[in-house]
């Protein structure tokens, strides 16, 4: 089989069967990633990790548009998927991806969410102002009273997430790039940290719109200790409603993915029957 064009792949095996694993893949984060968990898992399935889209080709694309590039290279791989996975906002694509596979292969895959979350517009503006804050020497004052003032004039005259995401662009690659390059990195590694602030944005921005609680009512959680992260910021009862089951670990957000208990929990979760689509959720 071929390289597939819309994903990184963490493990070939002839199995037959798919995992396909839902995240923001960017190199240098302080959490795990994916590719963490996959050298702990001992399932015997090919797994892929979905790629973001090309910089520069992700203006205007919306939630379903992200998820239908996956979706493609999935139906066209003829693999069957046994689950999909989805760190924090990843779970959301990783639900609205499961919906649409059981419509074709007549089973739901089994769904797994780690730290899973609503995406919210706020994070756009939130997720700059961080860049800000530890970038906070490389501003004067005066250009970072500019820096706030674009921020704020964005946020302002956008209508939506997505629209917001295409506002900030230029903020991104004029605003922090250049305060990128006065904190001491290369114009190169400073246009690709504003680039892949950038497409995370349109990533995020595009998810905000979508509804991924069909999918989640059937989904197994692993969640971290962390109090402002998962299922700790949902009320129990809305708790119960929203997901399927769940399985919390005293470990921190930062480290679930590459934490060995995290990965024997998923792997028994693998290997459970599949279910038929139609059938009852819980």
């Amino acid at each position: 089989m071929t390289k597939p064009e819309a994903f990184n792949v963490l493990r070939t095996t002839d199995s037959g069967e798919l995992i396909v694993v839902a995240d923001y893949a960017a190199n240098g984060r302080p959490a795990a990633n994916f590719h963490d968990l996959a050298k702990l898992l001992r399932t015997e399935h090919t797994i892929w990790e979905t790629a973001p889209v090309p910089w520069g080709q992700e203006s205007g694309l919306t939630g379903q548009d992200q998820a239908e590039r996956w979706l493609r290279g999935i139906r066209d791989s003829g693999l069957k998927v046994r689950a999909l996975m989805g760190f924090c906002g990843g779970g959301i694509y990783a639900s609205v991806m499961a919906d649409r596979i059981a419509e074709w292969q007549g089973e739901h895959p089994e769904l797994l969410l780690f730290d899973p979350g609503f995406a919210e517009r706020r994070m756009l503006t939130e997720h700059i102002e961080s860049f800000y804050r530890r970038l906070a020497k490389a501003f004067t004052e005066d250009q970072l009273a500019d820096a706030k003032e674009r921020l704020a004039e964005a946020d302002a005259g956008a209508s939506n997430a997505l629209e917001l995401a295409g506002r900030l662009t230029p903020l991104c690659q004029e605003v922090l790039k250049s305060a990128i390059v006065r904190a001491g990195w290369s114009e190169q590694a400073a246009g690709n940290t504003a680039d892949l602030v950038n497409g995370y944005l349109h990533w995020l921005g595009a998810a905000v719109d979508l509804d991924p609680r069909p999918g989640w009512a059937r989904a197994s959680v692993l969640n971290s200790s962390n109090p402002d992260i998962g299922l700790h910021i949902i009320p129990e009862p809305e708790r119960s409603e929203m997901f399927g089951e769940a399985h919390f670990f005293d470990v921190v957000h930062a480290d679930l993915l590459k934490t060995p208990e995290v990965a024997r929990t998923a792997d028994e979760l693998l290997a459970r029957p599949v279910v038929t689509a139609g059938s009852a959720q819980k």
